[in-house]
This record gives C-alpha cells, structure tokens and sequence, in this order.
C-alpha cells in the first residue's frame, strides 16, 4: 500500500470513533484469544497427559523462534517509518516487519491446533485472519508482510510436524 492509502484507510476511521474502537477491539481481542485458546490446549493437553503436549508446545516454539531470526535478518522498515505516517494507533517498533510476527505466530498455533480439534484450528485459522487485516488497517505492517507471516507461520507448522512423522506433506 502507499501512503496515501494508509492515509485514506485512517481518515475513514478517524470519522468514525466508533469503528476505530471496534478495530482497536478487534485487534486486541483477536491477538489474546490466540493465546488464550492456545494456552488452554496446552493445559488440557498437559492434564490429559497426552504424548502429543511436546509437538504442540515445541512446533510452534520453533516456528516463532524461525520467523524472529527471519525478521531480524531481513529486517525491513515498518510502512509509517518508510512512509512517513503515524499509523492508526501509537507504535514505536522500528524495522522488523516482515514477516508478521503476530501472523506467522498466530497460522503457525492453527495449524498445531488441527492435530488435536479441527473446529479449534477453523477459530484460530480465522482469528489469525482478523489478526492480519488488523496490522494492515492500522499501519504497522503492508499486506505482503502479513501473507508472508500467515504463509511461513502455516508451512513452517506443517513441516516441523512432517519432520516429527506426524504428518505427511
């Protein structure tokens, strides 16, 4: 998107309090039901002592961990700093915005999600969707960095199960 874009996205929502305090819900309650539904199939996998607690707790450690060393290697500026905007709400984050973080965490939780429950992984498949247009409306990351995050977040998950035997790709 170009800045003009950002700026139009903004002027929208700046005329309209209420849908910017939906998106800023929206945002906020996408991110913390991830981990909330996450955290929950830990534990419940965790009390029911089930074997499959060490892929789902380490895939998607590994994934997040991947794609961390990948944004600092890649480090690309975020669009308000390449652009020169303020983005929707306050953010002082420099660089670092591809991939998304908050997508290829949240595609990476989906998709360990599936080996347990497939109607979970269908909430937090569309949660890190919600997640993804969230960072874009707001300006902190361009719609390549968020597919990019989603895309490497659900390979990466579907790989490391592959290279478990759990999966077959």
């Amino acid at each position: 998107m170009k800045k003009q874009q950002y700026e139009a996205v903004f002027a929208w929502f700046g005329a309209r309090p209420r849908a910017k305090a939906a998106l800023h819900a929206a945002a906020a309650v996408a991110v913390a039901g991830v981990y909330a539904l996450y955290i929950g199939l830990l534990l419940w996998l965790a009390v029911a002592r089930q074997p499959l607690f060490w892929a789902e707790a380490g895939v998607p450690a590994a994934v997040f961990l991947l794609g961390t060393a990948l944004r600092r290697c890649i480090d690309r500026p975020r669009p308000y700093e390449a652009l020169g905007f303020a983005p929707l709400f306050p953010k002082q984050t420099r660089g670092q915005s591809f991939p998304s973080r908050h997508c290829f965490s949240a595609a990476g939780i989906a998709v360990a999600a599936a080996f347990v429950s497939a109607p979970l992984a269908a909430v937090l498949a569309a949660l890190a969707c919600l997640i993804a247009a969230t960072r874009v409306l707001t300006g902190v990351h361009y719609p390549s960095d968020v597919l990019a995050g989603l895309a490497f977040g659900a390979l990466s998950a579907a790989a490391g199960f592959a290279l478990l035997g759990l999966w077959r790709l």
